[in-house]
């Protein structure tokens, strides 16, 4: 029979180990790098990355047209890997990278707006309070390269290397602002890609912003991530006109894959007529791992619980 009094302090210590085990995993830092491998062969090198770069893509911001503070909106996101991030904040291309195989991003978010100027050229919102059950953001890894901005098509299929969902107890933010001049009439046109206007007599407000989303990480892929994720930051320029890549047609605002199942819809002049605003997005991405100490607690305070069953027979 175990003594009270060795039995309470035995549980005691166990308790408190377990909860500094707990209390110090659950409190992440950022870390300056992390072990990567692009294509989740183990044949293939890995890298030490600092995060990655994605491509300028598409956000469409769903039913936010006209804006007015407190209105929600859901905003779609989707683009491709230009690269990797380095040691020294360089991006550099890893060896087959859009050419033999694709990575690329999809996401769908919750918005809110904060504030909205008295002459309308300027607008702030971020995450809002509530998500919608559909928010989400994923990381695809694919052989092929299927990925169509121009259609919306081929962001979201292949295999999933992360999924997160975003963080309503982080910074979020977001701005937007006219160009000068840009309160009226005349309009530019909308895609300013390449050398065919693939939307003619769509016209747009022209503009520019950044905007910045939390996501905490509900699953990683081993393979490609090396190292453990738990929470990643999401950062992006925001523009209109379309410069560098064709205004998408089609979004995906659902988890797991899937066919695109939004159509965009600004109307004739997008940022003004609505429902929906449309803008070029040119993102990158840092990755929140746990402190190696944190895992070491939390693993301590497992194996004293697990002692206690057998310390208790003695």
């Amino acid at each position: 029979m175990l003594n009270q009094g060795a039995y309470a302090t035995k549980v005691l210590v166990g308790t408190v180990v377990w909860t500094v085990g707990i209390i110090v995993f659950g409190t992440p830092v950022q870390a300056d790098f992390l072990s990567f491998n692009p294509t989740g062969n183990a044949a293939n090198p890995a890298f030490t990355i600092g995060g990655i770069d994605l491509a300028p893509g598409n956000a469409l911001a769903r039913g936010a047209v006209p804006l007015t503070v407190e209105k929600t909106f859901e905003l779609d996101f989707q683009s491709g890997l230009t690269g990797l991030i380095n040691t020294n904040g360089l991006t550099f291309a890893p060896p087959g990278l859009n050419t033999t195989y694709q990575l690329t991003a999809v996401g769908s978010f919750t918005e809110v707006v904060t504030f909205v100027s008295p002459d309308q050229t300027m607008a702030e919102f971020k995450l809002a309070p509530v998500q919608a059950s559909n928010s989400f953001f994923e990381l695809y890894y694919n052989p092929a390269m299927v990925a169509n901005s121009l259609t919306g098509t081929g962001f979201n299929q292949g295999t999933l290397i992360l999924s997160a969902k975003p963080s309503t107890t982080l910074a979020s933010v977001g701005l937007f602002s006219l160009s000068p001049g840009q309160t009226g009439p005349p309009f530019p046109a909308l895609d300013q890609f390449g050398s065919a206007n693939n939307y003619p007599g769509i016209t747009t407000v022209s503009g520019s912003g950044s905007a910045l989303i939390n996501a905490d990480v509900t699953y990683f892929n081993p393979a490609f991530f090396l190292s453990p994720v738990i929470r990643l930051s999401f950062n992006s320029s925001i523009v209109a006109p379309f410069g560098q890549v064709n205004p998408s047609a089609s979004f995906t605002n659902q988890a797991g894959g899937g066919p695109p199942n939004v159509t965009a819809n600004t109307g004739s002049i997008n940022g003004v007529t609505g429902p929906d605003f449309q803008f070029q997005a040119d993102p990158n991405i840092s990755f929140t791992t746990p402190e190696p100490t944190s895992i070491i607690m939390a693993g301590l305070g497992f194996a004293s619980v697990v002692c206690l069953h057998v310390w208790m027979k003695k």
